[in-house]
């Protein structure tokens, strides 16, 4: 995870400014959130980021953990919450700690994913909450431009890879980290393999404007730029 660490503490102080044009995602994930969280709940935002949906639920008992600790910075200076510097490999919470475990934008792409998942269902109650997005493999943007620079034999041979890289400038220097992506029948599989009941299914930057919250849950999740799940811990 070196890398991750090294790449996310670089970007940083312009994380925000790079992805502000996603408002749409986040407009979104905040009303899968308003429909899903409850008050009495204590929720761990993994991959928090610097803080935007720590911000978003700071009326809730809620806490970060990211493996960035200037992300981290951020994040506990923008919302006043308590950020941890930790992995989500191997999480330091007891077990049976949390009632909802949320993470956005794709923070579990990172990971060795069974890892993850056997952590997070660790530290769920039974009946807990899980919410989270990872990147599309079969985001409909993505391919189109790939096929229009690479042709069809690159972009086929790239889907079959399930792996890439998120490339970056930054003062200067090209900065860049691996990534996974999944497809959404593999996202249930995985929540099936580790005993949870998977509540729905939703897609978000599908196409980054008013309509997607329109069509959240429809059959165009399957093409947006981020698929995820509401689940319940058995």
């Amino acid at each position: 995870m070196k890398k991750v660490i090294e790449y996310y503490n670089t970007i940083a102080k312009e994380h925000d400014n790079i992805y502000k044009h996603l408002k749409y995602m986040r407009v979104v994930e905040f009303k899968v959130l308003r429909n899903e969280v409850k008050k009495e709940d204590l929720i761990l935002d993994v991959g928090c980021g610097t803080g935007k949906h720590l911000l978003y639920l700071k009326d809730y008992s809620i806490l970060g953990l990211d493996i960035s600790i200037e992300m981290a910075k951020i994040a506990k200076n923008k919302t006043g919450k308590f950020i941890i510097v930790g992995d989500v490999q191997y999480l330091p919470f007891k077990s049976n700690s949390f009632t909802c475990v949320i993470s956005f934008f794709g923070a579990l792409n990172h990971t060795e994913i069974h890892k993850a998942l056997k952590e997070i269902r660790r530290i769920l109650v039974k009946g807990g909450v899980f919410i989270f997005t990872l990147a599309n493999l079969y985001y409909i943007k993505w391919i189109i431009k790939s096929l229009l620079r690479k042709g069809w034999k690159n972009t086929v041979k790239a889907i079959k890879k399930k792996r890439g890289y998120i490339t970056r400038i930054v003062d200067g220097k090209i900065i860049r980290v691996g990534t996974k992506f999944y497809t959404l029948k593999e996202i249930k599989n995985l929540l099936k393999r580790y005993n949870f009941h998977i509540k729905y299914t939703f897609g978000t930057n599908i196409t980054n404007s008013p309509l997607d919250i329109l069509i959240y849950k429809t059959f165009f999740k399957y093409f947006g730029g981020y698929i995820g799940a509401v689940a319940i811990k058995k």
